[in-house]
């Protein structure tokens, strides 16, 4: 050990450090979680390679600090700094327990945290994402590296039942040490009362979420262009930030050329989507695999029926038939078919999102997900 604490409670002081690959993250799906922290009197740190929400994540009770990383290189020099420079913030700022967030965060982050023998280590696996999306050399990349970085006195977090018997079919880790906490939760006051469109406006269907092909932006296109030929007086709204850190990103140029079209209205990443729900009927994502989509569980606690792909994730928060429609995964043609059916069917757009609305309440509220958080690092810090 190098001087950390042995104390295995959750007392005042404990130094916990919660890290990811974007500010953006921590903010958007952490914030709830760094509120509860900062109210036990706990000493919080966001770690992530760049400041663009540090002021929001320092309001919500974190300090804040840089870490060295470059998101998209495969580079093993590039990485290797990236692990010296999280070894160096863990050296100085001595964390009790950290807590990673998405592929390099655990990966480089948890091989420091070994290194380093920090006693708390919870590593969170948001979803499999892009490099499991095929079987590939980058999935086998990932597997090596987690094979070391879950190892040893980890707790290894999934969101879905898919993505960790994934993992655990690769050998990468053990049953024991794996447990399963469904996403991010979704502030359910935010949204049970926000009002459904006026009676008479356009069936509008609303996607939100990082503009990256393997979210399924193209099928979202392609399938409101083949619902507009059939109902013209349906509205289709795309809600978010290019991501150029990813080697999966959306051109901004592709996105504006959507728009100019007239088919779709893409608006800019806001954190604030209740009006945007508001104009909303059905909240879509044709996404190809997820951890547990924020979007969806807002969409649900709002009330809204929903559309999602037939994809680990997705159909944690899309029952079939019950809160809304499942689609094969990248079929433009049958996610059209859904909208239509929806778009025609009111009456099962208001069952879908009532039973939807009380999904998200009974199971997906953050206090229940914040709360079973605490719970694992009471566990990882014994």
């Amino acid at each position: 050990m190098i001087g950390w604490t042995s104390d295995n409670s959750l007392r005042e002081g404990t130094r916990i450090a919660l890290v990811s690959n974007t500010s953006w993250y921590l903010l958007n799906f952490r914030s709830n979680l760094i509120r509860r922290l900062a109210d036990l009197g706990l000493s919080v740190t966001a770690i992530a390679p760049d400041n663009l929400h540090e002021e929001a994540v320092r309001s919500a009770g974190a300090e804040f600090l840089l870490w060295r990383l470059d998101r998209r290189s495969t580079s093993l020099v590039s990485n290797a700094a990236a692990l010296a420079s999280i070894l160096n913030i863990y050296l100085t700022l001595h964390p009790d327990l950290v807590h990673h967030f998405t592929i390099k965060p655990v990966i480089l982050g948890g091989t420091a945290a070994r290194t380093l023998r920090i006693r708390g280590i919870v590593q969170a696996i948001t979803g499999l994402g892009h490099a499991f999306s095929r079987s590939s050399a980058l999935e086998r990349t990932a597997l090596t590296g987690y094979r070391f970085a879950l190892r040893g006195r980890a707790y290894t977090v999934f969101q879905n039942n898919n993505d960790m018997e994934k993992l655990l079919s690769s050998g990468v880790l053990a049953r024991s040490r794996c447990r399963l906490i469904r996403g991010s939760g979704v502030d359910v006051e935010r949204f049970v009362n926000i009002p459904l469109p006026p009676a008479g406006a356009p069936v509008t269907f609303l996607m939100s979420s990082r503009m990256l092909w393997a979210k399924g932006v193209r099928e979202f296109a392609e399938a409101a262009a083949l619902v507009r030929k059939r109902l013209p007086n349906t509205r289709f709204l795309l809600v978010g930030a290019p991501d150029e850190g990813s080697p999966d990103a959306i051109p901004v140029e592709w996105l504006e050329n959507l728009t100019r079209s007239g088919i779709v209205e893409w608006r800019p990443f806001t954190t604030k989507i209740e009006p945007l729900l508001a104009e909303s009927h059905v909240v879509v994502l044709p996404s190809i695999r997820e951890g547990l989509p924020k979007s969806l569980l807002e969409g649900a606690a709002a009330r809204r029926a929903l559309i999602a792909s037939d994809a680990p994730g997705c159909r944690e928060i899309t029952l079939d038939g019950a809160t809304g429609l499942l689609v094969p995964i990248a079929n433009s043609p049958a996610l059209a078919e859904a909208m239509i059916h929806l778009a025609e069917s009111p009456d099962l757009r208001a069952s879908y999102g009532e039973t939807a609305q009380n999904l998200a309440c009974r199971e997906f509220a953050s206090e229940i997900i914040v709360e079973q958080t605490l719970a694992l690092y009471r566990e990882a810090l014994s």
